[in-house]
């Protein structure tokens, strides 16, 4: 008898298994990589890898199903096909960590690798749930080579982080009283358990309004579920965040929620919240202007309100104030401001606000009193009493712009961009209105009673700078998302084109307000927008209103017989005589102080 017939024999199937083992160990960096062959009592893994992170065992693990062929012919896009047992990739899937299908070509001693994941998803796109064949031919056109090994290497180990994290998080709740809402992963595979990302928007999402970091905390709101129940505190925070990004509909949501237990809130936190919830509703439409102001008046005159309210309610007050001198008014608020604001001089944003308004007051006052002392000067060729005129324009002018840089470096020392992009606003605004007043003065037709509107050349070049400075602020809006701010830098540019009687580009300009207007459903500045495009609009409201009042002055003067004198020269010895000079409430602009 020959011996050998009484031994095991080997099969093929089983020479080609050894070799692909072989030549698969040989392909992965064992500094890298531990293979442990999974052969007690196999089911359909193969392979079980372990990965090492700086020479220490992880335990991050992926499992292969090592398939052999020397028969399988390559296709013209050297892919290869080979079946696998569907009840062999459920038995994968249910492993839980990754997995992976690799075939070796014996002919071309090739390894091709294909991921379970991709395998699962070839089947499902084929193939109904509950009608799957028993068999599903892999179509494999990956060469397993060192990139392919490297992103083994990557998956496993952020699948194993990512299972390090979840189970901290469940370990954290285990013998917990409280029930746990769920578990959020991020695109970083960072893992939040609900409670924790309301616990941290109630620590610091004041601190993150502060900073303008409106899209930290909508990433963090909308990670946050499922959740039945948060605090006042987060619905509230999260929902100025949504209301700074003109999700208008999300905000009054959110707000609704923290009103309703507005009563367990700090009395500041409770002004704030009325405030920002009424300017929501009404730049929704849900509110009507006489309301809205109606109801923000009596939010802000509560002696329990945040500085900021504090400050809204001494605009409110200057508002009413109906003292004749100008220059009166804007002192009291000025003194009031500074009084508010020196009490907590760590408020840097609300310094800025402050400061804005003033200079934005003054900068009201001197142009009034611009075009007062400027009425009788028109149409004079020459005229000793508007070189006075100019000559303390030019004073304030510079005082103004000095003021404004200055207010400009702070904010921009406390990194406040929304209130960078305000105040490069206001400039533009001072600019174009100086441009607006000084082309009224100096264009005025006698004989039709009317300003030209032909714009000068010098005009025409600082109005077109202008325009490309808004183009950069409403970007700037934009990636802030500070929507009704950027519909506001719209506006500008609109009114700036009109004034050159550019009528192309105001085209497009209207069809961006539109755009913003529906985007984010703020149908309060509907109204506001459809008055302009009828030509409501400040400049030429104030060269209406100075036409007429010249108008008058030479009906007046015409009436007295003293028309001639209108337009004679005036000398500077007349002026020396008649004591006559240009009359400001104002004799330089308030001080504006800065904390070290």
């Amino acid at each position: 008898m020959n011996p050998t017939q009484t031994l095991p024999k080997s099969s093929r199937q089983e020479t080609l298994e050894t070799i692909s083992w072989n030549q698969l160990a040989l392909l992965f960096d064992p500094s890298l990589f531990e293979l442990r062959p999974e052969n007690q009592r196999d089911k359909g893994i193969d392979i079980i890898g372990e990965i090492k992170q700086n020479g220490v065992y992880t335990n991050f693990r992926f499992a292969v199903q090592l398939k052999s062929t020397e028969s399988a012919k390559k296709q013209r896009d050297g892919s290869i096909s080979y079946p696998v047992k569907i009840s062999n990739l459920n038995y994968l899937l249910n492993f839980g960590l990754p997995g992976f299908y690799i075939l070796y070509h014996y002919p071309a001693n090739q390894f091709y690798i294909a991921s379970l994941a991709e395998v699962y998803r070839s089947l499902m796109a084929k193939h109904r749930p509950g009608q799957l064949p028993k068999t599903y031919k892999v179509k494999f056109t990956q060469v397993l080579d060192q990139i392919q090994i490297d992103g083994i290497y990557k998956e496993t180990f952020e699948n194993g982080t990512l299972l390090k994290k979840l189970s901290t998080h469940i370990r954290a709740q285990t013998g917990n009283d409280k029930t746990v809402t769920g578990f959020v992963i991020d695109e970083l595979q960072d893992v939040y358990s609900v409670e924790q990302n309301i616990a941290f928007i109630d620590q610091v999402g004041f601190e993150l309004l502060n900073r303008q970091l409106f899209s930290q905390i909508v990433e963090v709101e909308q990670r946050t579920h499922p959740r039945s129940k948060a605090s006042p505190t987060f619905n509230m925070i999260c929902g100025v965040a949504y209301y700074h990004q003109a999700n208008l509909f999300k905000a009054v949501e959110l707000l609704k929620l923290a009103y309703s237990e507005i009563a367990s809130l700090h009395s500041e936190d409770r002004s704030m919240l009325s405030y920002i919830f009424v300017h929501a509703k009404y730049l929704l439409g849900l509110l009507s202007e006489p309301e809205f102001r109606k109801k923000t008046a009596e939010i802000v005159a509560n002696e329990n309100v945040s500085t900021f309210l504090q400050l809204e309610n001494l605009y409110n007050q200057f508002i009413r104030n109906k003292e004749p001198e100008q220059g009166t008014r804007i002192k009291k608020y000025y003194e009031e401001a500074m009084q508010i604001i020196d009490k907590r001089p760590e408020f840097h944003d609300i310094r800025v606000i402050a400061h804005a308004k003033i200079l934005n007051f003054e900068g009201i006052l001197l142009l009034h009193e611009l075009a007062k002392n400027s009425l009788l000067t028109m149409g004079r060729k020459a005229d000793a009493y508007c070189d006075l005129l100019r000559a303390d324009w030019l004073n304030f002018d510079n005082q103004f712009l000095s003021q404004l840089q200055e207010l400009y470096e702070f904010a921009l020392k406390h990194q406040n961009f929304l209130a960078l992009s305000n105040l490069m606003m206001e400039k533009i605004e001072w600019e174009f209105a100086k441009v607006y007043h000084f082309h009224a003065f100096s264009n005025w037709n006698r004989k039709k009673l009317i300003v030209d509107q032909e714009v000068a050349p010098d005009d025409r070049d600082i109005l077109l700078n202008l325009l490309s400075n808004l183009d950069k602020v409403t970007e700037t809006y934009d990636r802030l998302q500070h929507r009704e701010n950027q519909f506001n830098c719209l506006c500008s540019k609109y009114k700036i084109l009109d004034f050159l009687g550019n009528k192309e580009d105001m085209a497009d300009c209207v069809e961006a307000m539109k755009g913003l207007i529906a985007t984010y459903d703020m149908n309060a500045l509907r109204k506001r927008f459809e008055k302009m495009l009828k030509g409501d609009m400040k400049h030429r409201a104030f060269m209406a209103d100075l036409a007429e009042r010249r108008a008058a002055v030479e009906l007046a003067a015409k009436n007295s017989g003293i028309y001639e004198y209108l337009y004679h020269d005036i000398t500077v010895e007349m002026i020396k005589v008649l004591g006559n000079e240009p009359k400001w409430s104002l004799n330089e602009l308030f001080p504006l102080s800065y904390p070290d």
